[in-house]
């Protein structure tokens, strides 16, 4: 993912407000506050909205997908708020896609809750093959190109281009024994008729982290998102999102297994940065590549406190350093 540095501020007046929506409470997680997951589907539409605003359409057996997605996390966000989208975009290359920039800001305090750059492409939906789009006229283009503000840029995480391993080498490098929604160990789910399209692939608007963390069979995972715990000091605590990357490459198709892979790759007082290989078992192909960089939240005083001794230590042992 490129990111112009030609300007580091983009002004409100810039940026197009493309969505409005109201925290509802069935999007409140474990830790008492907006999930991931609906901040990421409030950017994601508006993304979408603009490049149908902007005529960019897909042609039959076509299909948009979001290939490289970096979020930042600036203000929790609780039931009840009214949350609004801004954005533009930042590049059309052809066959490189399209992206841009998007603010989640509550509109009755102004804060900035979190930003995205998204950039996607348009899709063969059978065989996945990249296809060169139609890119908007010069007008249009400056009619919408906004510029990232320094807040928006990665802070812990990296843009560049991740190290990518093969199933077999993941494979001796992870064990098995991990529990659910733990950030470290090894996850399976399965690809249902469902939960995909009529190219018989996992749908482009579904996450594939929905596949591996809904109840999988002899579980009870009814609590969405990290599990809260209990430090030495009794406090309760859990590890929040501060920065997320997704890459995705290739989606499964029905019937398989998507297995999962998730280490640290390096860690700091207070703060982890998880890195989670996706791929397919049926081909063992590598779908995606998700980088988190989270921080150990004291829950009941909302602020960032030391990692436990017990948990660093199980990180020490299951750090794959070699792979940041």
């Amino acid at each position: 993912m490129r990111i112009p540095r030609s300007s580091l501020v983009a002004k409100m007046s810039e940026l197009k407000l493309l969505q409005e929506s109201v925290v509802s409470e069935a999007e409140i997680d474990s830790l008492g506050h907006m999930n991931v997951r609906f901040y990421v589907l409030r950017a994601s539409q508006a993304h979408f909205a603009l490049l149908e605003e902007l005529g960019i359409k897909t042609g039959p057996g076509q299909s948009w997908r979001r290939t490289d997605t970096y979020n930042r996390f600036h203000r929790e966000q609780f039931a009840g708020a009214n949350l609004g989208v801004l954005g533009g975009l930042i590049s059309v290359e052809g066959s490189d896609g399209i992206s841009g920039y998007y603010e989640i800001r509550n509109l009755d305090s102004n804060d900035t809750a979190a930003t995205f750059v998204i950039t996607s492409h348009v899709i063969e939906s059978e065989t996945e093959e990249i296809v060169t789009i139609e890119p908007p006229t010069a007008s249009q283009f400056a009619a919408f190109q906004v510029e990232v503000p320094e807040l928006s840029r990665p802070k812990t995480l990296s843009l560049l281009p991740p190290k990518r391993v093969s199933l077999e080498e993941i494979s001796a490098l992870v064990p098995e024994d991990s529990k659910p929604f733990s950030m470290n160990g090894r996850r399976r789910g399965l690809v249902l008729p469902e939960d995909c399209g009529a190219s018989g692939r996992l749908k482009e608007d579904t996450d594939p982290m929905s596949i591996l963390f809904r109840p999988q069979p002899g579980e009870d995972l009814k609590n969405m998102g990290p599990p809260v715990q209990r430090d030495e000091h009794d406090r309760r605590y859990s590890f929040a999102m501060m920065e997320i990357r997704s890459l995705s490459w290739h989606r499964p198709v029905s019937g398989d297994t998507i297995l999962s892979f998730s280490a640290d790759v390096q860690y700091g007082e207070k703060w982890r940065h998880t890195r989670r290989w996706m791929f397919s078992e049926n081909s063992g192909e590598l779908l995606g590549i998700g980088d988190h960089a989270a921080v150990c939240m004291d829950l009941d005083a909302r602020r960032a406190i030391p990692i436990p001794a017990r948990v660093r230590e199980d990180m020490d042992r299951a750090c794959l350093p070699d792979l940041a």
